[in-house]
């Protein structure tokens, strides 16, 4: 927030409404802007949580499942080019998720198929997961053999994705997934949560329009195969 020009009080405002999963429709309403100044809001925001969520590593006992956003034809398992593979990882403790993390993932890793495969997982716990940690269970999507805590946190977003946000592409879906994985991680104390928040932003040096909106952000590429 750094030489910002937007009033202190919008952007508190903003912070409580990242909080509640709400538009930047929405947003544009309660404080009085533009769309163009409720979006430009809501992904500093987002870029604050993201540069957080590089640090951010996963250890203990590790719980790992994913899916493909995007899947509109569920009779085929073919990969099409709007398939998005995302994996998601907790910390568990016993068969309580402590914490959560998601990563969009290269659609080359996924290969030939809508199922994640074991390798998927991999290259997810290599960069989220500690390396003294490494206890890492995967799980199917979906079935008998699913995590189905944990798939019902991936079920939420997608499902946040495509009725709230009508739709979203690959360019912002990494960010969206730091955003869903925040407010995950801090459900359970909204003060906690505004404090977190306030702490990451005004650590952080302000950001551009142009470099929110370039193509492909470095920090938030997706893990690609080697």
């Amino acid at each position: 927030m750094h030489g910002t020009r937007t009033p202190l009080r919008h952007w508190f405002r903003a912070m409580q409404w990242l909080a509640e999963e709400s538009t930047s429709v929405e947003l544009a309403e309660i404080l009085g802007v533009t769309y163009k100044t409720a979006w430009l809001i809501g992904h500093k925001l987002r870029d604050a949580l993201s540069i957080e969520a590089e640090q951010q590593k996963l250890r203990g006992s590790v719980a790992v499942t994913g899916g493909i956003y995007g899947w509109r034809c569920f009779s085929s398992l073919v990969p099409e080019p709007t398939d998005q593979p995302i994996v998601i990882g907790a910390e568990l403790d016993g068969e309580d998720i402590v914490a959560v993390k998601m990563a969009q993932m290269d659609l080359h890793l996924a290969g030939r198929s809508r199922l994640l495969t074991r390798y998927v997982y991999d290259v997810f716990s290599e960069h989220h997961v500690e390396i003294e940690f490494k206890k890492v269970n995967t799980y199917a999507y979906r079935g008998m053999k699913s995590h189905k805590p944990l798939s019902a946190v991936l079920m939420h977003v997608m499902h946040w994705f495509d009725h709230v946000l009508q739709g979203l592409g690959p360019k912002h879906l990494q960010a969206y997934l730091n955003h869903q994985t925040f407010v995950f991680n801090f459900s359970s104390s909204r003060m906690l949560m505004m404090d977190h928040l306030l702490l990451s932003c005004s650590s952080l040096k302000s950001i551009t329009y142009r470099e929110l909106t370039q193509r492909k952000r470095r920090h938030l590429s997706s893990y690609r195969a080697a």
